[in-house]
């Protein structure tokens, strides 16, 4: 193939779905385009791109009994603009804020940012961290994987040929969970990930309730950390207690050296970025002590 022949641009996920099924192996999806767009000019091609921009029904963003559910494409900056990711997800809205630049912030989609299943995808990182769910169809029927099922590979997903990602659903979480999304990368703006850390977690009195860990552009997919989760659930954030944490997820990380940095420095600096986390979660959660009396 040497050349992309064709082109759709359904109305309806239903249009979609009968695109992808009559297209087949060939087509590929088109949101946001800034990925995608780019192989593109590089001289990649597909049989046919199925433009999706004017899917309202991927656009929508709704809180329902106790889930938020995005659409696939919805913008980063739509993530930032809405009250209910910020109140509802907060973690994603975190490494919404420090996505990219505002030009790429308004074209990329959640969907996108999904699909391309970058080692280093920020949203995916924050939606493995938040126990997110991806809904996939086809003419075939729908069905649910978590992130973490979904992602497979450097750009390898769980999608089947005819099959579409049409969005994701975040259990909504309250303002008393600490929630933190850190990231470093070779320069201060528009910077890829050298490495990443999610963080999100409850507190029963002093003790780490349901804490959930994940890393980015240390393994070949967005990482879940159950290791240092286990080193932190039910116990108080102590000193000793971080120590083990963060031994355990320099443990379970798997970095590779390439041309963004060593596999020892993202060690090192997963490390001070899961003990900048949870300091922080001490440190909030003393003060909210206090205030409480």
């Amino acid at each position: 193939m040497t050349a992309t022949t064709g082109y759709l641009r359904p109305q309806t996920i239903d249009e979609l779905l009968w695109a992808l099924s009559a297209v087949g192996a060939g087509a590929k999806i088109l949101a946001g385009g800034t990925d995608l767009m780019l192989a593109v000019r590089a001289g990649r091609a597909f049989e046919t791109l199925i433009n999706v921009s004017r899917i309202e029904a991927l656009q929508e963003i709704a809180l329902v009994d106790g889930q938020l559910s995005i659409g696939a494409g919805v913008t980063v900056a739509r993530l930032l603009r809405s009250a209910e990711v910020r109140q509802a997800a907060p973690l994603l809205w975190q490494a919404a804020d420090r996505f990219a630049s505002p030009l790429v912030r308004s074209r990329a989609t959640v969907g996108g940012n999904l699909c391309n299943a970058s080692p280093a995808a920020d949203l995916a990182l924050a939606l493995l961290a938040s126990d997110a769910e991806v809904t996939l169809a086809s003419r075939g029927g729908p069905r649910t994987l978590s992130v973490e099922e979904f992602i497979l590979g450097p750009g390898k997903t769980a999608l089947s040929p005819g099959e579409a990602l049409l969005g994701v659903r975040v259990p909504a979480r309250g303002r008393e969970r600490f929630c933190r999304f850190e990231k470093s990368g070779s320069r201060p703006a528009l910077e890829i990930s050298v490495a990443a850390v999610a963080v999100a977690l409850d507190f029963d009195g002093d003790a780490v309730v349901e804490p959930r860990l994940a890393y980015g552009a240390v393994a070949p997919t967005p990482l879940r950390g159950r290791g240092a989760e286990a080193a932190i659930a039910g116990r108080a954030l102590s000193p000793s207690v971080i120590d083990d944490a963060v031994r355990a997820a320099v443990a379970e990380i798997r970095p590779i050296d390439d041309v963004r940095a060593s596999a020892l420095y993202r060690r090192r600096l997963v490390a001070a970025l899961v003990r900048r986390c949870l300091l922080d979660a001490a440190s909030a959660r003393t003060r909210f002590r206090d205030v409480a009396g």
